[in-house]
C-alpha cells in the first residue's frame, strides 16, 4: 500500500476487516502538507492513513466520535483514553491477584506461625503493581494538565 512519500513514519494497523470485503472505494488526493497531517493523525490513532480516513469519514457521516477525535474540553483523544483504560484494567487485575496472594500469606502465617518462603516475592509483586498503578495515574495527570 502506498502511503505517499517516505517520510520515516511507520505504518499503522489496518482497520477492522470484513468478510466479504468492502467493494466501494473513494480515492482522496492531498498536497504534501495535507498528507503529512493525515498521516500524523493516523499514526496517533494507530491506523494506516487509508483506514484513518475511512474511520473518520464514517464517524462524521454517522455523527459519532472517532477514536482519534479529541474528547470535549481535553487535549486527549478517545484512543488515548481507551489505552489508559486498558492499562487501568490490567493494574486492577494485578491488584486483585495481589490481594489473593496476601490472603494466602495471612492463612499461611496463621497456620504455621511463620512467614512462607515466597513472601518476599509477593512483596516485590506488590511494589511492582503499585508502580504500574502510579504510572497510569501519572499519565492521566499529565494528560489532564
Amino acid at each position: 500500500m502506498d502511503t505517499g512519500p517516505d517520510d520515516g513514519m511507520s505504518r499503522g494497523s489496518d482497520r477492522r476487516h470484513r468478510f466479504p470485503g468492502r467493494k466501494s472505494r473513494i480515492n482522496l488526493r492531498f498536497d504534501m502538507d495535507e498528507h503529512h497531517e493525515v498521516a500524523s493523525a493516523a499514526i496517533r490513532a494507530g491506523l494506516t492513513p487509508s483506514g484513518f480516513c475511512a474511520d473518520v469519514s464514517l464517524a462524521a457521516a454517522r455523527g459519532t466520535a472517532h477514536a482519534a477525535h479529541p474528547v470535549a474540553g481535553l487535549d486527549v483523544t478517545w484512543a488515548e483514553l481507551a489505552g489508559l483504560q486498558r492499562d487501568l484494567f490490567a493494574a486492577r487485575t494485578a491488584a486483585t491477584e495481589l490481594g489473593a496472594a496476601l490472603g494466602q500469606t495471612a492463612d499461611a502465617i496463621n497456620t504455621v506461625d511463620q512467614a512462607p518462603p515466597w513472601l518476599g516475592d509477593a512483596v516485590n509483586h506488590a511494589e511492582l503493581t503499585l508502580d504500574r498503578i502510579d504510572s497510569v495515574v501519572d499519565r492521566i495527570d499529565q494528560r489532564l494538565r
